[in-house]
């Protein structure tokens, strides 16, 4: 037993919000409070100081694609600056070609083509030259679309020459040869192709990497994540892993369909149902892919389409530069002359499939969580979804929208009638910040308007998206609070989250969005001791200073699994 003092503690209880003490014993959580009623509770505990620190609920990351964020780790890095150009990619795969035997998959991963010097991604012959005996799959840092070469289609049996899979599109070059380009569901069997066929042979090495890479999450104070689309041989993998105590860290699985993540997911009504599991792991909502990743499904009035264009403009005037202009393009856009406005994006469901499939997920005891981004998407997802919280089996968590870009105001509203919970990742508004307002689209509506969403009493949990990008939670509550893109342009559009906000929705929200806020989320007795140790208390901190907080110590099931190296006295 052991109990903490000497420092602050945010209990993410509302009704009791800070302590001076805390107990823990056996895993779980004995006592919060002040120190003589911790002490009596806990008159054996060993005493640990805080030395100033804050200690708080672990974070929990409610959108992390762990179990392929292990597998990639270990990958060829193709996010800039790692590679600034298509030469430092093929010099990259060659290497990495002369030390694999042929046959084999070379994959990357994380290659923007905004940030390459030439603006566009390796091409299909291109691949063929720097590994001509091996199959290559070049992962998009969004994870919804791929490079391939001409062995990678030998490999999954896929033709050269073949037309759009459904929610899918095969890009050609003006002269009607492949690209090697694959957008959405025409990646789909590249993808599962590559995990597959490496993933079996290398149990041992992908449980290397798990371990590495779960390591590197208690470093950044996270002790609890929800891995969504997770396909049946991930999950076999994870309850391996599981049963070989290689897994320590507690994961919620959204099980998505074996033929490729943005497919119907019919194949895994048979299976867990939410709820389901004991353990690390545990069966969460069902996943759905409403639209794509930079395909999102919008449509946007014509007349705003124009003020956006102009406001393209300007940044390109003003800036002396093409960057505006090639940031807008990455998004493609078409005029739709009958509705008089300009639509782009996939749209993997009609609304009656979409339905079809979440009344059987409902049947079956399940939750159902939905990617969904552009507004299009958004709005028929809310029109698919149960109505209210009477449709969910007893114990089974809140539906989901993931990502939840751009909402209107009554969609919020509508969302906040569900009592649905949102999965926001407020790191992107960093990452691809600047893509937006080059775009012109603040003219439009707020891009994660987290202030909109918290006012409706929305359930809003923090999340990373990771792989995609980083899984620093402090770096997404930074976010949340400064809404700044990378080029530290504020968007300056009044949906800041207040410091205390961005807290509870990495634990409070986080937990209660995965039906999981009966054991995790929050420092009261009888909870799981997932802590986090800060140096400081972010809520004594202002914005600008919260780049000075810091993980000192990540205790999970009340066992310490990280604790900051401490510098050399100089």
């Amino acid at each position: 037993m052991r109990r903490f003092t000497g420092g602050t503690i945010l209990t993410m209880d509302a009704a009791h919000p800070r302590a001076e003490a805390l107990a823990i014993a056996d895993g779980r959580i004995v006592a919060v409070g002040d120190d003589a009623h911790v002490r009596a509770a806990a008159p054996e505990s060993e005493e640990v100081s805080l030395g100033g620190g804050c200690l708080m609920p672990g974070f929990i990351d409610a959108h992390h694609h762990f179990s392929e964020g292990a597998f990639f780790a270990s990958t060829l890095n193709l996010h800039w600056p790692a590679v600034r150009n298509v030469a430092d990619i093929l010099r990259a795969l060659a290497a990495r070609a002369a030390e694999t035997p042929p046959g084999r998959w070379i994959i990357g991963e994380g290659y923007d083509e905004r940030r390459l010097s030439e603006f566009r991604a390796p091409t299909l012959a291109e691949l063929d030259v720097a590994c001509p005996s091996h199959p290559v799959l070049l992962v998009h840092f969004s994870y919804h679309e791929a490079v391939v070469n001409s062995r990678a289609h030998e490999a999954v049996d896929v033709p050269l020459h073949r037309v759009d899979p459904p929610g899918g599109e095969v890009v050609y070059d003006r002269r009607g040869r492949p690209t090697g380009r694959m957008i959405e569901n025409a990646a789909a069997p590249f993808y599962m192709g590559a995990i597959s066929q490496e993933l079996v042979p290398d149990e041992a090495g992908y449980f290397e990497r798990l371990e590495r890479y779960q390591t590197r999450l208690f470093a950044a104070g996270i002790t609890r994540v929800y891995d969504p689309a997770v396909s049946p041989s991930m999950e076999r993998m994870l309850t391996r892993a599981s049963e070989r105590h290689v897994l320590r860290i507690p994961v919620l699985v959204m099980p998505s369909s074996g033929k490729g993540m943005f497919m119907p997911p019919w194949d895994r009504l048979e299976g867990a149902r939410t709820g389901d599991g004991a353990g690390l792991l545990r069966t969460g909502p069902l996943k759905l892919f409403m639209d794509g990743g930079q395909r999102l499904a919008f449509r946007i009035p014509l007349h705003v389409a124009a003020l956006a264009a102009l406001r393209t403009t300007r940044r390109a005037l003003g800036s002396w530069s093409l960057a505006p202009f090639r940031n807008a393009a990455s998004v493609p856009m078409r005029f739709d002359p009958l509705a008089w406005c300009v639509r782009g994006g996939i749209l993997f469901y009609t609304e009656r499939e979409a339905r079809e499939i979440v009344e059987a997920a409902v049947r079956r005891g399940m939750s159902v969580a939905v990617h969904a981004e552009g507004n299009v998407a958004i709005d028929c997802t809310l029109r698919v979804l149960p109505r209210s919280r009477r449709d969910r089996a007893p114990g089974v968590g809140p539906n989901r929208i993931e990502h939840f870009f751009f909402p209107s105001a009554d969609a919020i509203e509508r969302a906040a009638e569900l009592d649905l919970a949102i999965a926001v990742q407020p790191a992107i508004l960093e990452w691809i910040g600047d893509q937006f307002l080059d775009a012109g689209l603040k003219s439009w509506q707020p891009f994660i308007p987290l202030r909109r969403m918290l006012d409706a009493g929305l359930t809003v949990a923090g999340s990373s998206d990771a792989p995609v990008v980083d899984f620093d939670p402090l770096a997404g509550i930074r976010a949340a609070v400064r809404r700044r893109a990378a080029s530290g342009e504020a968007f300056a559009d009044g949906q800041e989250a207040t410091i205390d906000e961005a807290l509870e929705m990495y634990t409070l929200n986080a937990a209660r969005s995965g039906g999981l806020d009966g054991e995790a989320g929050v420092l009261a007795p009888g909870k799981s001791a997932d802590l986090v140790v800060l140096n400081a208390d972010p809520t004594a901190l202002s914005a600008g200073n919260l780049d000075r907080v810091v993980v000192e110590r990540t205790i999970r099931g009340g066992e310490e699994v990280y604790r900051r190296p401490v510098a050399p006295a100089r």
